[in-house]
């Protein structure tokens, strides 16, 4: 497949910028960013992550555009090509296990355009690139995933920030550990008491006769 910034189409004359039916929109990334940091910080915050949650719902169809041409295997090698037409930085996936020993997909990203627009900031910038590696993991395993930034060039310094996914525990599932396997068993206050368990049963075998201690004068 050719790379991304290849297959842009720009129609001038519709004023669009165009992959097939999915619309671009060039922006410079220091219009977008300063959108966020205008905001109070508590708003900018809840801001940046609904942009991630809109780029990992709506990027999924590209991600599924990809995926129908390569196989789970080489699809992040495309990602990292495309993100570098759209000038959302160098990306470069590596797979690892976590100590839990499921699957993991780190990314790293050099030179990403929302950190570099949003020099000194308080918390992580790169929202969009977790949601976008959210719709890449779940594509490679076939299953929900989540990602978030673990190291942001904006906050931390450094040309590089870095992303984790993981796959996503279903809503209610625990790992109960012995510890809370024991609290279990631990009546809560006002609750009924449980039964005690029923006193062992006397023993039947015949208890050993004493020797009868002969005094004199008793009869033999």
């Amino acid at each position: 497949m050719p790379a991304l910034h290849e297959r842009l189409r720009f129609d001038t004359a519709q004023g669009q910028v165009l992959d097939e039916r999915r619309r671009y929109v060039l922006l410079r990334a220091d219009v977008l960013m300063g959108i966020f940091a205008g905001l109070p910080p508590a708003a900018g915050e809840e801001a940046l992550r609904a942009f991630g949650r809109s780029v990992a719902r709506h990027g999924a169809d590209s991600v599924r555009a990809y995926a129908a041409t390569v196989d789970a295997a080489a699809l992040p090698r495309l990602m990292e090509d495309a993100a570098a037409s759209l000038g959302w930085g160098r990306w470069r996936f590596e797979p690892v296990r976590v100590p839990e020993d499921e699957s993991a997909l780190h990314l790293q990203v050099a030179n990403s355009p929302f950190a570099a627009a949003s020099p000194h900031a308080a918390a992580p910038v790169c929202h969009a690139v977790a949601g976008m590696l959210e719709t890449v993991a779940a594509a490679i395993w076939n299953a929900p995933a989540e990602a978030r930034e673990i190291h942001c060039a904006a906050v931390h310094g450094g040309r590089s920030c870095r992303f984790v996914a993981t796959p996503r525990v279903a809503p209610g599932a625990r790992v109960e550990s012995a510890e809370s396997a024991e609290t279990a068993k631990t009546p809560e206050p006002g609750a009924p008491a449980l039964p005690a368990s029923p006193p062992s049963p006397p023993s039947l075998s015949p208890s050993p006769r004493r020797p009868r201690r002969h005094h004199p004068g008793d009869p033999s």
